[in-house]
């Protein structure tokens, strides 16, 4: 995408300092190594906690405007007024990288996946998670859309921009490799592409710091993970695969993620069939997910859940629903939080 320059003071010169004194405060401790169980004796639920939002890069963000680009859709988008803004993704990754570039005050409205508790009040404007209620959106009288083609349908898409609202499709990388050019991409979209590269620079460190961390505390034979995508239940009922996103997570906390190594490309069906061919020792779920399931003791009635060995130990670590997959500024401290709850729960 083609994108506009920023006025900001925070140039990546400028912003270092402030960017590793972030890091530092960002990132939970991790246990001693020498203090740690047998990751195999642990039995029970566990949840991933503590995730905060990101730490602003700066208090007085100065979009320079206009930004004229062209987006993923082939759309020439000219953006001059960022004041009312709609990010909207499956993920939540959009108003973690707008907080975190100090443009909370921005943010108008949500998808359920935006649950920082600075949006908890904001109108939600999706239904069932992924589609757009084009009415809601419009009754907010958002000067920009940013969205993916995770939130659709299309044609709702279509309509917001059909009636003149600036509409910025976006194509993310969605990966831990992307995390620096998707946080420069949508800065680049909202004027703030200096402050950006700060954010961007912070949030590798970050997750960079926490992968070395983690080496110090995860077993030689490392676990055997796999993600369960739930909802309800009733027929939703998926393992992720690698395309998903949880092939980097799980080896991001030092697991091998069963999926990714038998061939699961995206969600598959998780039938009986399929979870005794994985076998995990720890299914990593989303938070909302398991709740839908009852709670562990609805889950282990799912066909081949308790014939596993996670089921067996109910061994489930549950991730907050809006981090679990979102790849963005945050991914150093998810991950060192999930690590902790995967190999020393009891440290906390």
């Amino acid at each position: 995408m083609l994108a506009g320059c920023s006025g900001s003071d925070n140039s990546p010169e400028t912003g270092g300092k402030a960017a590793e004194a972030a890091v530092s405060a960002a990132l939970p401790e991790l246990p001693d190594p020498a203090d740690l169980p047998d990751p195999r004796s642990l039995t029970g639920v566990n949840a991933v906690t503590g995730v905060g939002e990101p730490i602003p890069v700066t208090e007085d963000p100065q979009p320079q405007l206009p930004v004229e680009l062209t987006d993923a859709d082939g759309y020439d988008v000219v953006v001059d007024d960022v004041s009312r803004i709609l990010a909207l993704d499956l993920y939540g990754a959009y108003t973690k990288t707008l907080i975190g570039l100090g443009m909370r005050d921005a943010i108008i409205g949500r998808t359920v996946s935006s649950d920082e508790a600075s949006l908890a009040n904001l109108p939600v404007v999706t239904q069932g998670g992924h589609n757009i209620n084009v009415e809601a959106v419009l009754e907010l009288n958002p000067s920009l859309v940013i969205i993916d083609h995770s939130i659709g349908p299309r044609e709702a898409i279509d309509q917001i921009r059909e009636v003149g609202v600036p509409v910025v499709v976006m194509e993310p990388l969605h990966t831990v490799d992307g995390i620096h050019e998707d946080i420069v991409n949508l800065g680049g979209v909202v004027g703030l592409p200096d402050d950006a590269e700060v954010l961007a620079e912070r949030s590798v460190k970050e997750y960079e710091r926490a992968v070395e961390d983690i080496r110090t505390i995860t077993p030689e034979n490392p676990l055997r993970m796999a993600f369960l995508y739930a909802r309800g239940t009733g027929g939703v009922f998926f393992i992720l695969g690698e395309e998903d996103g949880v092939n980097e997570l799980i080896k991001g906390v030092g697991g091998i993620d069963v999926a990714t190594e038998n061939g699961i490309r995206t969600a598959s069906p998780a039938n009986a069939e399929a979870l005794a061919k994985l076998n995990p020792e720890v299914f990593i779920m989303m938070e909302k997910g398991l709740e839908s399931t009852n709670g562990i003791d609805g889950l282990l009635e799912r066909p081949g859940v308790a014939q596993t060995v996670a089921g067996q130990n109910r061994r489930i670590v549950t991730v907050p629903d809006g981090q679990a997959l979102a790849f963005g500024p945050q991914t150093g401290d998810l991950l060192e939080r999930l690590a902790i709850e995967l190999y020393a729960p009891e440290s906390k």
